[in-house]
């Protein structure tokens, strides 16, 4: 029995493993680095302009925040523009595509062309919101959350460019957000391994599977206390970072993350 601890608390502390699909559908979960950068993008950008309105910045250090937007978005735009191709519904598609490809020209704009820019930046985040809300499929969800997490702060950026409010649209990234966690939030199941574990009462392993959306899932093990015969009372606090670990396959991880920074 001492040995099986052994083993089973190296399980616990390292045993985590993340099972992605085969290929490189991009309708799929995402590799946790490539949502790792999705989430340093979208978390620098929100902070930027967030610090920047909340001092009351001058011009030149909004147009200062707006030139670190478009350097990080440059570094990756093949990547999100890939991620934006795989969104099924072409409206979204067109407008996260545009606004992508014409961020790099902001500060070329006219000050018409750039207020123009900035409301039709703005619709683009207000119809991936409310696409977010309805769509069924958790794949396109998860896209649509990068897509959120990209346009959004481009639509900030050109807002504020623009001397236009932000409140609004501030609202409106909240809310999508918001709807992404739970949509994408991953679905545990437990398996325990009773093995030559004591009919009494005492330690039991237990195999926990989460499956993001079907194509991804990440399976852990824990530890708890149980008997054979009776259902097992397992604390959320014990799997947390399994679900972590499912979550950081999918835009998910990054709405937990910039939901904060938009409040």
């Amino acid at each position: 029995m001492r040995k099986k601890l052994l083993r089973v608390v190296a399980a616990a502390l390292m045993a985590i493993v993340v099972t992605l699909p085969g290929g490189a559908r991009p309708a799929q979960a995402f590799n946790p680095a490539v949502i790792a950068q999705y989430l340093e993008l979208a978390s620098k950008a929100y902070s930027l302009i967030k610090d920047v309105l909340g001092g009351g910045g001058s011009d030149e250090a909004i147009k200062d925040a707006v030139r670190q937007i478009l350097a990080a978005i440059e570094a990756s735009k093949t990547q999100i523009l890939s991620h934006i191709d795989a969104i099924a519904t072409a409206d979204a598609r067109a407008c996260a595509r545009h606004h992508v490809i014409e961020f790099a020209d902001i500060e070329r704009f006219s000050p018409e062309t750039l207020q123009g820019w900035a409301q039709d930046a703005t619709g683009c985040v207000t119809r991936i919101d409310s696409l977010i809300e309805v769509v069924g499929d958790k794949a396109q969800a998860d896209l649509l959350g990068l897509a959120l997490n990209t346009a959004g702060p481009i639509a900030l950026a050109a807002r504020a460019r623009a001397g236009f409010s932000t409140d609004g649209l501030l609202g409106t990234l909240r809310h999508a957000n918001g709807t992404v966690i739970p949509k994408l939030e991953p679905q545990c199941t437990f398996t325990p391994l009773w093995g030559d574990a004591s009919p009494g009462w005492g330690p039991v392993e237990v195999n926990v599977r989460c499956t993001s959306y079907p194509g991804a899932s990440t399976t852990g093990f824990i530890i708890v206390q149980g008997q054979r015969g009776r259902p097992l009372s397992i604390p959320y606090s014990a799997y947390a970072h399994i679900v972590d670990v499912a979550s950081n396959q999918t835009s998910r991880a990054v709405a937990l993350t910039v939901l904060p920074l938009l409040q």
